[in-house]
């Protein structure tokens, strides 16, 4: 899987939709993404062991049944192993989107989890005076998007009222137009705050960095 790289046009859009929301609204928005929450080094491993098990097991049933086209001594064989082991290896690392297959979803789920919390402290998204901060978190190869709300937020809105946010950005990831998907996704918590009454006031000001993180 290529890194999805921003240009710089994108990046502009970005940080005027969230500059638009915050003119209205009392909230703060911190767009973040990543091409994976993970390495996911077991990936390797598990192909690894699945093609050198393959390889014995055929092995040995054609040998039960006479059916090799050439008669392998043992030391042959276990070349024959090791090589499905080394290109069981190498796989996920050619072909990185093969690890969305591979890694269980609920292992997916729980490092995008940790990740996206991880982003949270990171970016000191709790320290908005009025606890209003938000985090849009994208992680690509899992396909999946995280919106974390702060406590004074999050007293409001519930878990649902971001499902909407999420579906934009994860059509944008899809159709690979993840920058117009976040756009929207921006646009839909500008409405959901001004919604629930978090309206900008005269004293607001902007606490944080309105630009585009991103980590590869």
């Amino acid at each position: 899987m290529a890194k999805y790289t921003f240009t710089d046009s994108e990046k502009e859009q970005i940080k005027l939709a969230v500059k638009e929301l915050e003119t209205v609204s009392c909230g703060e928005i911190v767009p973040y993404f990543v091409n994976s929450s993970d390495d996911y080094a077991e990936a390797s491993w598990y192909t690894a062991g699945i093609f050198s098990g393959i390889a014995s097991l055929l092995t040995a049933v054609l040998s039960y049944l006479w059916l090799l086209p050439v008669r392998m001594t043992p030391l042959e064989v276990s070349l024959v192993i090791l090589g499905a082991l080394v290109l069981g290896f190498l796989i996920p690392l050619i072909f990185p989107k093969t690890k969305r297959l591979i890694i269980s979803p609920d292992r997916q789920r729980e490092r995008v989890n940790q990740r996206a919390l991880q982003a949270f402290m990171e970016e000191k998204v709790f320290e908005t005076e009025e606890r209003v901060g938000i985090l849009i978190f994208i992680s690509r190869l899992e396909h999946q998007v995280m919106v974390l709300g702060d406590e004074g937020i999050s007293k409001k809105l519930s878990p649902d009222d971001w499902q909407h946010v999420v579906e934009e950005v994860v059509q944008g990831i899809k159709s690979n137009q993840i920058a117009d998907g976040l756009v929207k996704s921006i646009a839909l918590c500008k409405e959901l705050l001004l919604k629930h009454g978090f309206v900008r006031k005269s004293t607001d000001y902007n606490e944080l960095d309105d630009g585009l993180r991103v980590e590869d």
